[in-house]
């Protein structure tokens, strides 16, 4: 019975894949801002939950001060206040300005590749000068796509950001026929099992 549950909850995770990885394909530049808009929508809601847990914390009486008065913890409440009002003044930004986000996000994330790649360059050409050994010709591969890759990003982030999200949903259909295929392949051996238990 656990074997069929398991099954079934494959083949949910791969329809649900299957639907995300057309929902990204068919607009790739509409599910960008999709993403940028629930991003905003989970900051939105802990900004909520953290604003009123600081209110709460506000009612609930403190330890009692040797003076006699009430003594909440004064700093768990400005540090609930001051993330919820971060949280939500973030989550109208991004909901007011999807696209400017998208764009930056990918511009920083091209600056962090270029950075990293010349460090492994860098890295690269500091081990020839004091190492007499020989490197391979294929350990300049990896720093060189990724200089070119944060190249790209940087040229046109939100187009990059776009590209990105057309292979998010080209991957998010692999896995999705994998997981259904996992799951027929799994029922078949139970009935081959089944049968010849019989």
């Amino acid at each position: 019975m656990k074997a069929i549950s398991y099954i079934r909850y494959s083949v949910l995770r791969g329809l649900l894949g299957m639907a995300l990885g057309i929902f990204l394909l068919v607009n790739p530049e509409g599910s960008v801002h999709t993403l940028i808009r629930l991003l905003a929508a989970i900051l939105l809601v802990g900004g909520l939950f953290a604003l009123y847990f600081a209110w709460k914390d506000s009612r609930q009486p403190g330890e009692t001060h040797p003076s006699g008065r009430r003594n909440p913890d004064k700093g768990l409440q400005r540090l609930l206040y001051m993330t919820a009002l971060i949280f939500m003044a973030f989550a109208v930004l991004l909901l007011l300005f999807p696209g400017f986000f998208a764009g930056l996000t990918m511009f920083l994330t091209g600056i962090v590749l270029l950075l990293s790649s010349i460090t492994q360059i860098t890295g690269i050409i500091q081990f020839r000068k004091t190492h007499a050994i020989g490197l391979p010709w294929y350990i300049y591969i990896n720093p060189v796509i990724i200089c070119i890759l944060s190249i790209v990003i940087l040229i046109n982030p939100f187009q990059a950001a776009m590209t990105l999200t057309i292979f998010a949903g080209i991957i998010c259909l692999a896995y999705a026929l994998t997981e259904i295929i996992q799951a027929i392949v799994e029922q078949n051996l139970i009935r081959k099992s089944k049968k010849a238990g019989l």
